[in-house]
């Protein structure tokens, strides 16, 4: 036919064509027929389930199989009939461009059948270079550029534009020419790949939004004492998800899916970086998604299965170098996951059911990629420390989640004896771990005040419903809204204590190293430091929170000892350091009476023992007399002239610097701390970086001449 279902939906293209009758069978989840096979779900044993998965798996295969036979029959018929197929392939595509959403409009998109389908017989069609990377080379990139090539699927412009993975991309480098030495194969490729982001990809962020309704049903249930097995919103619900299982857990095609996908991260590597930047970026995110999904729910079917250049081409493109390729930040951010879930060996703080086999290079010996790539031992380090900063742009619940996965990658590379090198070199590039270091010291700010002010509230709930008799005077609304801000809360709480822990023990362990030491205690950096550690410190001794209880602590990664030991830990490797001492005198958060009552309960519980206890203690002191000077020097200093003082923060300025967008003068921490968060000028919010603030030397100098003769006369005063 003339393809007249052009102008109109997915739905014609699935009624009104040859292929579309053909490709469209399958199993949908929500069709009465799968309601009647899984009936009574809550009722069966997962044998039992599994046996129908399987035998509704195998008729779907079979029925793929004949599907693929058909297609490449046509194919092969001859040019025009290949032309044909390959025109309907187009058609399917930009149809559905819609079909990737949480629920796409069935009126208007083809149904998840006829596209998983699609999807099945494109991964066939990629099978010979999946399996011969010779053949992989032709293809070609420049299939995307080419429009005529591929019927527009691939546009940069319009309304569904697809973007690359740079975003600086010239209109020739867009259209650049197209010469393949076989058209058929990059085609395949790249049809596959918009394929796959119309099914698996999606159908992946389906599945978990059914297996979160099916968790929180049953928990609601259970808190309600409802009944399980009679309950009809969680009988349905699980039908689904079990009918959903026969595809999304299929070993069969979710392999393929893993296959292909390796294969395509091999095709990237071997390009420049400036063909790289035009490829289409959904492709790197697709197989991102896809990475994370198999890690949660069917990490077994990844045993045996080559990921060797989803590795490295991850490791490629979080590394510096492609930093400012890869502007997405929510893209890079779900590349530090993939390194988290799939490739971090497990241990007993990561519980991955990801098999070893796959977190490790067969060709390195069965060593873990993590420990045996050139490149990672080269750049994998402070990538991640660039990383960490980086995710402050993604959502504000996502970044707790990605930082506290960085946050457990970097302590396995520092405990790996073949990143040393690496962690060595991270602060030569002193912007970059300043961003990180801001980044941590924001986390722990924003996120442990909350928590401590969170968690009594939890446990007045938690006392109130554990009592029939005050939670039953209540009536149901009412005690709904309590339901409903206590899950909150906890929901709050367990997103943000992970991070906090992760965050207080990678200062722990970076700290042991004197370069990395150093950068903490720089002028921009110190006053920060020591403010959020007393803080921490205040809410966990000076306010009782060693003996705040809530039930199942373990639940929401409460561990107030060992949060205050990996906190000791951090303040005794800073002891030693004059800075330090002088800054948290200066702290709104230290009192003597503190600090006396912090070492005693560390001595008492037996958090630190040895030379970090002696250095605890001294710190102690140390900050006590810093304190009796940094008094005095305050008294002296009220009577400095205004124009010494930082007029953001009303404090005597050390370093004075020029702001050249406004001409106004601040000291230099003010201003880095500002910009670190807000890359503007504070007074007229004009554009504005560190680098171009100009040194005041001469008001410097001024200010010293002042000092000098005002620590000279309050000498002579006191002789």
């Amino acid at each position: 036919a003339s393809a007249p279902y052009l102008r109109r939906s997915g739905p014609a293209l699935e009624k009104d064509t040859v292929l579309g009758l053909v490709l469209r069978l399958g199993v949908p989840a929500e069709h009465p027929s799968m309601a009647s096979s899984f009936s009574n779900p809550a009722t069966r044993t997962r044998k039992d389930v599994s046996q129908i998965t399987d035998g509704f798996r195998r008729q779907l295969e079979l029925y793929q199989g004949k599907c693929n036979e058909l297609v490449k029959a046509l194919v092969v018929a001859g040019a025009q009939s290949r032309q044909r197929v390959i025109q309907w392939f187009t058609d399917a595509l930009l149809l559905n461009v819609n079909a990737d959403g949480t629920r796409p409009d069935r009126s208007k998109v083809s149904s998840e059948e006829l596209l998983v389908n699609l999807s099945v017989v494109m991964l066939k069609l990629c099978e010979p270079f999946i399996n011969d990377p010779k053949k992989a080379l032709l293809v070609d990139p420049g299939f995307v550029s080419s429009p005529e090539s591929n019927g527009s699927i691939y546009n940069m412009t319009g309304d569904n534009a697809l973007p690359r993975l740079s975003q600086n991309i010239t209109d020739a480098e867009a259209l650049a020419p197209y010469n393949p030495k076989n058209s058929f194969i990059p085609l395949c490729f790249f049809f596959c790949s918009r394929s796959l982001s119309l099914t698996v990809v999606p159908g992946g962020g389906r599945y978990e939004n059914i297996a979160r309704n099916v968790y929180h049903t049953h928990r609601t249930i259970r808190q309600q004492n409802g009944d399980l097995r009679s309950d009809p919103r969680f009988n349905r619900l699980l039908q689904i998800q079990y009918a959903k299982e026969i595809v999304m857990m299929s070993p069969t095609y979710i392999t393929d899916v893993f296959r292909y996908y390796n294969m395509a991260a091999g095709i990237f590597l071997t390009m420049e970086k400036d063909l790289l930047k035009t490829m289409p970026e959904h492709i790197v995110d697709d197989l991102c998604s896809v990475l994370v999904y198999a890690s949660s729910f069917c990490a077994k079917l990844l045993s045996g299965v080559d990921v060797g250049n989803l590795y490295r081409l991850t490791v490629l493109l979080l590394s510096k170098e492609y930093s400012q390729l890869v502007r997405n930040y929510n893209l890079r951010a779900k590349l530090g996951d993939v390194l988290h879930d799939i490739f971090l060996p497990g241990n007993s703080e990561n519980h991955s059911e990801v098999p070893d086999s796959v977190t490790c290079d067969p060709l390195a010996g069965g060593r873990p990629y993590l420990t045996s790539d050139k490149l990672s031992k080269e750049t994998l380090a402070p990538s991640l420390l660039l990383l960490y900063g980086e995710v402050e742009n993604t959502g504000f619940y996502e970044k707790n989640d990605h930082r506290t996965k960085i946050a457990a990658l970097l302590k396995f590379l520092w405990d790996s004896p073949e990143h040393k090198p690496a962690f060595k070199r991270i602060t030569e590039d002193k912007k970059s771990f300043i961003t990180f270091a801001n980044g941590i010291i924001n986390e722990m700010n924003d996120k442990f005040a909350s928590v401590m002010e969170t968690l009594p509230a939890i446990r007045t709930v938690q006392l109130q419903m554990a009592n029939p008799q005050e939670w039953g005077a209540l009536n149901e609304e009412e005690r709904e809204t309590i339901t409903s801000r206590h899950e909150n809360n906890e929901r709050e709480v367990q997103r943000s204590l992970p991070l906090c822990n992760s965050v207080m023990k990678m200062l722990g362990f970076l700290n042991t190293d004197k370069d990395i030491r150093d950068m903490f205690l720089l002028p921009d950096m110190c006053p920060r430091l020591a403010n959020m550690l007393l803080h921490v410190l205040t809410k966990l001794v000076g306010s009782r929170g060693l003996g705040l209880k809530v039930e199942n602590p373990e639940s929401y990664n409460f561990r107030p000892k060992e949060m205050l030991q990996d906190l000791c830990v951090v303040f005794s490797s800073f002891a030693a350091a004059d800075a330090f001492q002088t800054e948290c005198a200066k702290s709104g958060y230290y009192t003597p009476e503190l600090m006396s009552k912090s070492v005693k309960t560390c001595r008492k519980l037996g958090l630190l023992v040895g030379e970090s206890m002696d250095l605890f203690d001294l710190l102690a002191t140390k900050v006590e007399d810093a304190s009796k000077v940094t008094i005095s020097d305050e008294d002296l200093y009220q009577d400095a002239p205004d124009e010494f003082l930082d007029p953001l923060m009303q404090e005597f300025m050390t370093d004075p610097v020029k702001l050249p967008t406004s001409g106004n003068i601040v000291d230099r921490k003010t201003i880095t701390q500002h910009l670190l968060n807000d890359g503007t000028d504070p007074f007229n919010r004009k554009k504005l970086s560190i680098d171009e603030v100009i040194p005041a030397n001469e008001l410097k100098e001024k200010m010293k001449v002042w000092l000098d003769n005002a620590k000279a006369k309050r000498a002579a005063k006191g002789n």
